[in-house]
């Protein structure tokens, strides 16, 4: 950190902590409660809303509809049903030729078309065709039928004039029920995603609203439809015709038609949709300190080409000021100092201005109070003169400024360290620095997790609760660590009278890794044989001493676990390891006769305490005597030998 006074305190205004706007000064901006920042208001009856120029590639005109192949669009003329010809640009020919139009339209006023699909309102009916309209498959006749949209179901919404809700109907034309939306106004636009979801363009007194649901619909905004929804090509439409712009090999080319199909000019520039200027003037910010200095106005803003940010503020003791008080901040300037008597209270306006194509957007200000520069450092010698002294804290501050934006790029400097925080693609580069190393399988969640662990992780390397830690991060399962040499108990005996809590099972071993050698009561101590194999001297060393299993339960890459554990086993130590499924194995971790024994489950007793049940823990099956047979005529019987029927 740089030598500098003490900083003082601060005051944001933004949309979290409250822009502090006065009402009653607050002139065609909007965006004081949107995260997004305050800007220009939209020209027309909604300012905030979206306009219909802006809705335009996913609710276009009435008359108009893209087809289900690139470039292509059906348009409705008059009387008629024009296709556009994606092999001749320009043309827009009838999608039915004179000599065999199969049912002229008489007042059509909307077209919709999905897939091969084709439907148009006229004259409050509905027609659907099959084909891009080569066949006709369905006519439904709801009164003051306006819009219609297709839906990937096959089935047909269509909407009445003057009405928010929608009517159903089947591909046949059969009617399937009415959806009460519940939206206010008239809709004016509908779209129907490949989820389902029905979107709804609704205007209400000039104000524009898009809404979304399938039985319940709530407001939706202009992201979400983009998100959900591709748009068309459809760039602009007016009462003279409408514009597409299109991707071409040589770039975005844009075609403009009149509402018969024909070719026309690209018509200039339509005026912007912003005003020109608004502003906002905020009530009095308090400082709590009584003939406070204030210090230094920061603003956190967009300014596009042609648009522009005016920052001005006054201070006062009561509240009470003249309007030749007011500092303006100079043109451009984001950062500035407070060059205003001393006061408890200031007020700062903001005015945005742009040429009605863009805005401008302010995103924060912040008032760092009380004054506090380099020159408050310096000796008392330097700040006798009152003009000298200005001079010194205006002309220090530059630095001081500066100096403040290296502070606080120092500060953010641990967020460069931090594995919770940084992109993935800088993960490897963070696990170099601590000498960790990923494998390909790893997601960036488990690497984040190895890196913030990687601290403890060396701390406790090749320890037992490391290594455990480790495969858990990595594989997301708690293992079973054992060493060997703790498995292996050298001449141990037990007696019959040992306590029950003696290790062993009756039996003993002298030495090697063999079964007993001998049982007790089963052979006498001095008939027994007894070998040896293996080195005594040794065997306890090379065979058990330094060696671990690693016992991992579930389904996990054996290989990938064996890496893993080599990785962090101490380096004279030997690991194995053993997924789980494959069971216990007799003589590694149990040994028959040593610590483990096969004994014969006890009688089953029908309607005992716990009663048995067949097939899940009895099985009937012959006694000790065997089976059980009845009498069988000529095998254990014989009709007149020994047998008489009668």
């Amino acid at each position: 950190m740089t030598c500098g006074p003490v900083e003082g305190t601060f005051r944001l205004l933004d949309d979290l902590v409250g822009w502090d706007q006065d009402q009653d000064r607050v002139r065609d901006l909007v965006g004081f409660a949107d995260p997004a920042g305050v800007r220009l208001a939209n020209a027309g009856p909604a300012p905030e809303g979206p306009s219909r120029a802006d809705l335009l590639p996913w609710f276009p005109d009435p008359r108009l509809a893209p087809g289900c192949q690139p470039r292509a669009w059906y348009l409705i003329s008059g009387k008629r049903l024009l296709r556009r010809d994606t092999c001749a640009e320009g043309r827009w020919p009838s999608v039915w030729p004179a000599y065999c139009d199969p049912r002229p339209l008489c007042e059509p006023v909307a077209v919709a078309a999905r897939g091969h699909r084709v439907a148009v309102v006229d004259s409050g009916r509905v027609l659907l065709w099959r084909n891009e309209g080569d066949h006709l498959v369905a006519v439904s006749e709801p009164a003051r039928a306006r819009l219609v949209a297709l839906g990937p179901d096959e089935s047909v919404l269509v909407t009445r004039e003057g009405s928010g809700d929608l009517w159903r109907f089947g591909p046949d034309g059969s009617p399937c029920g009415v959806i009460r939306t519940g939206v206010d106004g008239e809709i004016i636009g509908v779209r129907v995603g490949p989820d389902r979801t029905i979107w709804l363009l609704t205007n209400n007194n000039g104000v524009l609203r898009i809404h979304r649901g399938r039985r319940r619909f709530e407001e939706s905004t202009l992201d979400e439809l983009a998100a959900a929804l591709p748009p068309s090509t459809l760039v602009a439409a007016d009462d003279n015709g409408f514009c597409l712009t299109e991707k071409t090999p040589d770039g975005d080319v844009t075609s403009c038609y009149d509402w018969e199909g024909e070719p026309r000019p690209v018509p200039p520039p339509a005026p912007g949709r912003y005003v020109a200027d608004g502003e906002f003037t905020t009530t009095l910010v308090d400082s709590g300190i009584s003939r406070c200095r204030w210090h230094r106005v920061r603003v956190e803003a967009d300014v596009p080409a042609g648009t522009a940010v005016a920052i001005a503020v006054v201070v006062s003791e009561d509240g009470r000021f003249a309007d030749s008080d007011w500092q303006q901040a100079p043109p451009g300037s984001t950062d500035f100092l407070v060059d205003q008597p001393p006061g408890r209270y200031l007020t700062l306006r903001a005015r945005l201005s742009g040429d009605t194509t863009a805005t401008p957007v302010l995103h924060r200000v912040r008032l760092d109070f009380p004054r506090s520069t380099s020159a408050d450092l310096l000796p008392g010698a330097f700040r006798q003169d009152p003009v000298a002294d200005d001079f010194t804290e205006r002309f220090l501050s530059l630095f001081d400024a500066t100096l403040a934006e290296i502070d606080r790029v120092v500060e953010r400097y641990p967020a460069l360290l931090d594995a919770g925080g940084v992109p993935d693609d800088a993960l490897p580069w963070l696990a170099g620095l601590l000498g960790l190393s990923f494998e390909a399988g790893w997601d960036a969640a488990t690497r984040r997790a190895l890196i913030a662990a990687a601290p403890r992780l060396y701390r406790g390397r090749g320890t037992r609760a490391a290594l455990s830690e480790a495969v858990d991060i990595v594989f997301g399962v708690r293992p079973v660590i054992d060493e060997l040499a703790n498995e292996r108990h050298w001449a141990q005996v037990r007696a019959a009278a040992a306590p029950a809590t003696a290790r062993g099972l009756g039996s003993v071993r002298l030495f090697s890794r063999s079964t007993s050698r001998f049982r007790l009561g089963g052979s006498a101590l001095g008939a027994a044989p007894l070998r040896a194999f293996g080195d005594p001297d040794t065997d306890p060393l090379t065979e058990h001493a330094h060696r671990f299993r690693v016992l991992v339960p579930g389904p996990v890459d054996e290989d990938a676990v064996r890496r893993l554990v080599n990785r962090q086993a101490p380096a004279h130590a030997i690991g194995s390891v053993r997924v789980g499924g494959a069971g216990f194995v007799v003589g590694a971790k149990s040994v028959v006769g040593v610590d483990t024994a096969f004994v014969p489950l006890p009688p089953a007793v029908l309607g005992g305490p716990r009663p048995v049940r067949l097939n899940h823990d009895a099985v009937l099956r012959p006694g000790p005597r065997g089976a059980r047979h009845g009498v069988e005529v000529g095998v254990a019987a014989a009709v007149g030998v020994h047998t008489l029927v009668s």
